[in-house]
């Protein structure tokens, strides 16, 4: 792997990673266009690490806050009450963020080794895009009446959780898919959005966990780098991009690329 090709990788990753076109299923078409022929799973985790970054910076506020409500939550007489969760809305938030990451943890985990796999399977990555068609096209027929996180239901965070665990499949987009269950189970518009990235954030930090100790840096550090870097720039201008469509309603206008896109990695891989 070289210095371009890293920078190109971290581009792919950025853009892709929030946009609703599934980052892991084009890293894994465009790593054998590359003739990387094996799976770069470090050079995946280090990417996600990239895009970690964006959403951190774009969600600050909402970190922020949760942050600053937990540290009243300590100082005060009842700190880990239901009452105190219930009567802040940033606590509430982060007892949802939670649960949701519980969800995605389990499923993740047991379904880990077959989820791997698929990462040097094109045609598994053109099935699971063209599901990710078919999810975003649902999104267009929804409509929300949960304006704030206070009426958020526990089973709504647990489902879309599950949502984010299965999304681990190369092709099957992470944000399309928490995105569109948000927007399935009547959330608003930008909340699904918002919840969705604040859901990345412990994912990505646990799947950078599972894989550090198995793929070490070796001599491409630089490259690494330069990929990194690219993904955290790209993936911020992707993040604005996406909740603008959202808010207005469009996540749909996805759909046609993702099915063009299964199409040409099942079509190359029968070729």
């Amino acid at each position: 792997m070289n210095a371009y090709h890293a920078l190109a990788l971290g581009l792919i990753q950025g853009l892709t990673e929030f946009l609703p076109v599934s980052s892991s299923g084009h890293l894994v078409i465009f790593q054998h266009l590359f003739g990387m022929r094996e799976p770069e799973l470090f050079l995946d985790v280090c990417l996600h690490l990239g895009t970690l970054l964006a959403v951190c910076i774009f969600v600050r506020r909402e970190l922020v806050r949760m942050v600053k409500s937990l540290l009243g939550l300590r100082r005060a007489e009842r700190p880990f009450s239901i009452q105190g969760f219930d009567g802040d809305p940033n606590l509430r938030l982060l007892f949802l963020v939670i649960i949701a990451t519980a969800a995605t943890t389990i499923v993740a985990l047991t379904f880990r080794h077959p989820f791997e796999r698929l990462f040097g399977s094109p045609q598994a990555v053109g099935i699971a895009l063209m599901i990710t068609g078919a999810l975003l096209c649902l999104s267009r027929f929804t409509s929300a009446w949960k304006n704030d996180v206070n009426s958020v239901r526990v089973l709504d965070a647990v489902l879309i959780g599950i949502g984010q665990g299965l999304a681990v499949t190369p092709g099957l987009s992470r944000s399309g898919t928490t995105i569109t269950l948000g927007l399935l189970l009547k959330l608003d518009r930008e909340l699904a959005a918002r919840f969705s990235f604040l859901l990345f954030i412990p994912a990505i930090l646990g799947a950078a966990i599972l894989q550090f100790d198995a793929h070490q840096l070796t001599g491409e550090t630089v490259p690494i780098l330069i990929g990194t870097a690219a993904a955290a720039v790209s993936g911020y201008m992707a993040l604005k991009l996406l909740m603008t469509l959202v808010k207005k309603g469009r996540l749909w206008l996805f759909a046609p690329y993702c099915f063009a896109m299964g199409v040409f990695a099942l079509a190359w891989q029968w070729s």
